[in-house]
């Protein structure tokens, strides 16, 4: 596993740092994530592997985790972590039937023979994992999952061992033609679905759950502020949800330690 250091530019930091508003967070999901390998190290930014990966669990991310910004977040630029590249084969990355407590209409994985997306893995140590585990809702909005092997491809180096990564409880938000619809801000090769920006995602859900009277930056408002209304709204998408018949995933059973971060 290869390791230098680079400091990204001023300029490059703030892109990927971004300062958003509230309305600014839910519409940009999932973040801008570079398609280098990068470290939290020594309460920086850095490019490239500055940590010895070889004890840590390695989980695919397939929405916010890939983004420098919402990682900060969960753990603070004084947490050791690294970011690797990754290609996911046969699947592709599409909205879930869910609302996250911030508005935005959160990623999860589908089947899709043939079709391969550019992604990153990220990788814990243990009591990282646990408060990975404690962001993603686990059991209530996302399952930990085994992905099925030879699934995804690590960039930097070889690896041969078990990748993990967070599958969407409810499943997956059929639009309008009864399927998922992939997201925009992701690339990917061979793709068959059609795609959606967040900001038309989740006017999409505002629009079809009789919010019409509402502009977007109030239903947001009310979606972020009234938790009430936000877990009526959960409910009407999960009556709706569709799954894969046929997972390239397993559940995993877990324990966590703490209490849920919102």
């Amino acid at each position: 596993m290869s390791s230098f250091e680079e400091k990204p530019s001023a300029k490059h930091i703030d892109e990927l740092f971004p300062n958003y508003s509230s309305f600014e967070r839910a519409v940009s999901y999932p973040y801008p994530a570079p398609d280098f390998s990068f470290s939290f190290y020594k309460g920086e930014f850095v490019k490239g592997i500055r940590h010895d990966l070889e004890s840590r669990i390695p989980i695919l991310s397939v929405g916010s985790n890939r983004s420098p910004y919402q990682l900060k977040r969960k753990f603070t630029l004084d947490e050791d972590i690294c970011v690797t590249p990754a290609i996911l084969f046969d699947s592709d990355i599409v909205y879930a039937a869910s609302i996250s407590a911030y508005g935005s209409v959160p990623a999860t994985q589908w089947p899709s023979k043939g079709a391969s997306v550019a992604l990153n893995v990220l990788w814990l140590k243990e009591d990282q994992l646990n408060k990975m585990h404690l962001t993603e809702g686990l059991g209530i909005a996302y399952h930990f999952v085994k992905l099925t092997t030879g699934t995804v491809k690590i960039e930097d180096f070889d690896y041969t061992k078990d990748i993990y990564g967070y599958i969407s409880v409810p499943g997956v938000f059929p639009f309008q033609d009864n399927l998922p619809r992939r997201l925009s801000s992701i690339g990917g090769d061979n793709i068959k679905l059609n795609e959606f920006s967040e900001t038309n995602a989740v006017l999409y859900l505002k629009e079809t759950m009789g919010d019409k009277k509402l502009s977007l930056d109030q239903w947001l408002k009310k979606i972020i502020n009234d938790e009430e209304y936000r877990f009526s709204k959960l409910k009407l998408l999960r009556a709706k949800a569709i799954k894969p018949k046929n997972p390239n995933w397993e559940i995993v059973n877990v324990t966590t330690k703490g209490k849920l971060i919102v």
